[in-house]
């Protein structure tokens, strides 16, 4: 049978929906319970028992149409490696350290003189930490593959 969408519209239709199962997925997180507790955040869903389980219905409704039209239009699923995902948050949360310096903040009304030795040495320290780890993973051979192995 040919397919009623031409690759364009597939690709199209395929991440529409795989945003919105990711979205889905993560609101699956939220009802069972997880809690992120930061240092500056914290995170967690307070829903009452009755809301959980309309909000649950309704992700699974999803999912299963979701699942319908992967099968229906061969929407296959692709590993996604999040090594690219975090090199690039990282190396935007350097810009936003280098920004966030004493004499950038001055953008925001007057800095006092000390502000440079109090803040500066340690959102110095965090930015290079940012490029640090960005690089660290842009360096890992096995992360091409997933076949590393740190055991020995």
């Amino acid at each position: 049978m040919k397919s009623l969408l031409n690759s364009e519209q597939q690709s199209s239709v395929k991440i529409v929906l795989r945003m919105f199962e990711e979205n889905l997925r993560e609101v699956e997180t939220w009802l069972q319970g997880a809690e992120v507790n930061g240092i500056l955040y914290q995170r967690r869903l307070n829903l009452p028992a009755a809301k959980r389980e309309a909000v649950q219905q309704c992700v699974d409704a999803a999912l299963e149409i979701i699942a319908a039209l992967a099968r229906k239009f061969d929407l296959k699923p692709e590993v996604e490696d999040v090594s690219n995902m975090i090199r690039s948050r990282m190396s935007i949360r350097w810009a936003d350290l280098a920004d966030t310096q004493s004499r950038k903040l001055k953008r925001f009304g007057e800095v006092p003189p000390e502000l440079k030795r109090t803040l500066d040495p340690d959102i110095q320290q965090l930015a290079r930490l940012a490029l640090e780890l960005a690089s660290i993973i842009e360096k890992d051979p096995g992360a091409e593959n997933g076949s590393k192995d740190d055991t020995g």
